[in-house]
């Protein structure tokens, strides 16, 4: 059960595809350590799958990306059966995210967030291999910055290929694979149809103010970010629009740091309640999940063995196997 019990393995190849501003050094030691804290957790898995008798199959894919991005988005949501009605049911993009990861797992790709490293280092990176292939997402982002790298990364497996990410949605990446995962992504949670159905109903069509971009990033629970390169890529906007808003984007973003800043020097900062089971579910695979559920229920492990695996302690314990429980009634 434990993690430290698996072997360590050797560090896969992993085709750097990041875009690294001068004054930023990165901390790889970080990133080492993340890369094989996956591994291992894959590795966990399949060995829980073995004492379960769960199988555990080969990643049999077959989606054609040497095509258009729209082509490779809706091939993605129609094998992956990722529906837009559900996307837009959902009530928030935390809600979306964990839909979408379980989507896609439920089709053999382990999910999972990786820990201690800075954004700037990495936001996304897919280890591929035959048999359940990895996607590691940064658990320092926000849900729909996680939805979109779920997507990125999983262009890059359907490509068969392993790559370390960072940079997503802007115009930074001159790099021809970034860029086509990028389409792709934004395709998929924004169609074109059915972004410009939304500002026909919502009467926008120009001139539009923040909260404009923030109620259709909340259509189809993304980022703003997100729904401002949906506007340039589809002709809504031009590239001074789209960087004035993103311009506009960061300095709120930089704003609200500042207000929270000034006030925990004040001593007025809010205290933020913590769920433990709920980051525990945030971060951990879906299928880790569920199979820790079920050998939960099984008597394979214990409450303890749970609660030490997921790193809380076990009066949350309750509320975890609670909340993955729900998961086979849905």
């Amino acid at each position: 059960m434990k993690p430290e019990d698996v072997p360590k393995k050797q560090l896969p190849k992993i085709v750097n595809r990041r875009v690294l501003l001068n004054e930023f050094s990165p901390n790889e030691s970080s990133l080492n350590i993340a890369i094989s804290d996956l591994l291992e957790t894959r590795d966990l898995l399949i060995s829980i799958k073995q004492e379960l008798k769960e199988p555990t199959s080969s990643f049999n894919v077959a989606i054609d990306t040497n095509t258009t991005d729209v082509a490779v988005a809706l091939a993605i949501r129609k094998f992956f059966e990722i529906s837009l009605e559900e996307q837009f049911r959902k009530s928030s993009a935390r809600q979306f995210y964990l839909y979408v990861r379980q989507q896609i797992e439920a089709k053999g790709v382990f999910i999972q967030c990786f820990t201690d490293v800075d954004l700037e280092t990495a936001r996304g990176l897919a280890i591929f291999d035959d048999v359940i292939p990895i996607i590691g997402i940064n658990e320092k982002d926000r849900p729909p910055a996680k939805t979109f790298s779920i997507i990125h990364e999983l262009v890059h497996l359907l490509k068969r290929q392993s790559s370390l990410c960072n940079e997503f949605v802007s115009a930074f990446s001159k790099n021809a694979e970034e860029i086509f995962c990028n389409a792709v992504a934004g395709e998929l949670l924004v169609p074109r149809d059915a972004l410009f159905a939304k500002l026909h109903s919502r009467n926008l069509s120009s001139n539009f103010a923040i909260s404009d971009i923030q109620n259709l990033a909340n259509d189809f629970s993304v980022s703003k970010e997100v729904i401002s390169r949906r506007l340039l890529d589809n002709g809504v906007i031009n590239e001074v629009e789209y960087t004035a808003y993103n311009d506009e984007f960061r300095k709120l973003i930089e704003t609200e740091k500042e207000e929270q800043r000034i006030a925990r020097s004040e001593g007025r900062a809010p205290t933020i309640p913590k769920y433990p089971d709920r980051e525990a579910i945030d971060r951990t695979s879906s299928s880790l999940c569920r199979s820790l559920f079920k050998g939960y229920t099984e008597d394979v492990f214990s409450k303890q063995d749970v609660s030490r695996y997921l790193g809380i302690s076990q009066k949350y314990a309750d509320k975890f196997l609670g909340e993955v429980s729900k998961w086979y009634v849905r």
